[in-house]
């Protein structure tokens, strides 16, 4: 580092002066140099940050990307901190400047669910891009746009990609770069301490017999999984992944045999569509600093869609005003719960989209929706009568809720097996001893899902009824 002042050969400094220079250059460097040891994703080289230039190899789920290659250099200031210059290609081909920032100071957050993280603006956009290494070398990129305007704005745009090394002469720049957009805020920070591995928690699947458990998505790029659910042909795995503040949380999908996760959306509790071309979610209206994911139902939350396949794949477009949405298994028709009336009731969006009828009218809060595998009756948590039963209530909206349990424990998470017979919940949600159990409706009877527990929750069942996914902190969630 250069001292502000550097004395000419053979010129005396005066003693303090010199051990005020000494500590001044000694402080820069320890800075510069904690800086890049921070930093949570090894590059190729010294300093810990991945230095030079990269280029989009792979394309998460096969969506397209405005992200074509990245630069990471030195920022012009003393300490020389990273900063990232992101490209997207214009109409004949070459890189142009799609924006610049500093990476942020890093989150406080267990190894696997650190990032870096950069933002910028672009237009009205705000993009945010979050990066993190590879075992094979290559860097995993998120890349987010997010209307500025949020409340009155679309959903947010998500993509996931795949970076690799490039030597320094494999580009070629356009001449006319953009301008470099304005840098935007920082995230928000998490309360408390640098955390610890029983804060990980990832996806598991068993069988409905409780044999043949298999760790499906561990924490890698996140803190916690949370809301699993099955394709409809049973194939994949879409679920929740929190980041270390917990604030922005990011839908992910993961092969039903495990593998590697990727990011298709953001928002909590995903939900898929019969035909499996699209997934729900709650998504927030308001700031990612202004969310609170601990009290839903004050974020201004709405339900927004994503579609998976086709000419419009990865379009993002808002389906409704509420929470805990859930798709029909027979067509495209759309259970949620809303506020009207100060009353927290289940409601159905018809099928075309047109039409929407009001299933419950009840002064107690009913929740948590979840479908019959015919599509002709829904079950949902409510504490009607000062107690949390499990409710259902046909879908026509011609008969009125019927209880369907009458026990002691509350049913939080209920998942109802394809064949009806069995329910899935979660006991003592919220709790470190939390744990999936079965309850089978006509005898009342409740097992375990597993012998041991550790923070088993939220169970979602196959649409075969063979396997039961949950999220855990078991020890196979925990990676170095």
């Amino acid at each position: 580092m250069p001292w502000p002042h550097r004395p000419r050969l053979g010129e005396r400094v005066p003693p303090i002066l010199g051990l005020l220079l000494l500590g001044l250059a000694w402080a820069s460097w320890c800075m510069a140099t904690v800086s890049a040891s921070e930093l949570p994703v090894p590059g190729p080289s010294e300093g810990g940050a991945p230095w030079g230039r990269w280029r989009v190899a792979e394309r998460g789920w096969g969506w397209g990307s405005r992200l074509h290659a990245i630069d990471v250099r030195p920022a012009a200031t003393a300490s020389g901190e990273p900063m990232i210059v992101a490209y997207e290609r214009d109409e004949q081909g070459l890189e142009r400047i799609w924006g610049s920032a500093r990476f942020q100071r890093p989150v406080a957050a267990p190894s696997p669910a650190r990032w870096l993280v950069a933002e910028w603006n672009s237009g009205s956009s705000a993009v945010l891009l979050l990066l993190r290494a590879r075992a094979d070398g290559k860097l995993t990129a998120v890349v987010r746009e997010r209307a500025r305007d949020r409340p009155s704005g679309t959903g947010d745009r998500v993509r996931q990609v795949v970076l690799e090394h490039l030597a320094a002469d494999e580009r070629a720049v356009s001449e006319a770069p953009t301008g470099t957009p304005a840098v935007a805020r920082g995230r928000p920070e998490p309360g408390g301490s640098f955390g610890t591995k029983d804060d990980l928690a990832g996806v598991f699947t068993v069988g409905a017999d409780g044999r043949g458990l298999k760790a499906v998505a561990l924490p890698d790029g996140f803190r916690r999984a949370a809301y699993p659910t099955w394709s409809p042909d049973g194939r994949w795995i879409a679920f929740t992944a929190y980041d270390a503040t917990g604030r922005d949380p990011l839908i992910r999908v993961v092969a039903a045999e495990g593998g590697p996760t990727v990011a298709l959306a953001a928002g909590i509790a995903p939900t898929w569509s019969f035909d499996g071309t699209r997934l729900a979610y709650i998504a927030s209206g308001k700031s990612v600093d202004g969310t609170d994911w601990n009290a839903p139902g004050r974020n201004d939350e709405r339900i927004e869609g994503v579609r998976l396949t086709g000419p419009e794949a990865g379009e993002v477009t808002v389906l409704a005003r509420g929470l805990w949405p859930r798709w029909s298994p027979t067509d495209d028709r759309l259970a949620y719960i809303a506020r009207r009336e100060a009353n927290w009731d289940i409601y159905l969006r018809s099928a075309d989209g047109m039409g929407l009828t009001r299933l419950t009218d009840d002064p107690s809060l009913d929740t948590r929706p979840a479908w019959t595998s015919d599509g002709r009756a829904l079950v949902f948590l409510s504490d009607r009568g000062n107690r949390w039963d499990l409710y259902q209530v046909a879908a026509s909206g011609r008969e009125p809720a019927a209880r369907l349990t009458n026990g002691r424990r509350r049913e939080d998470d209920a998942t109802l097996a394809p064949d009806g017979r069995r329910v899935a919940f979660t006991d003592q949600r919220g709790r470190p001893g939390s744990s999936v159990v079965v309850l089978d409706l006509a005898s009342g009877s409740v097992v375990p899902l597993l012998d041991a527990s550790d923070g088993d929750r939220e169970p979602a069942w196959s649409p075969d009824g063979r396997s039961i996914a949950f999220v855990s902190r078991r020890p196979g969630s925990i990676t170095p």
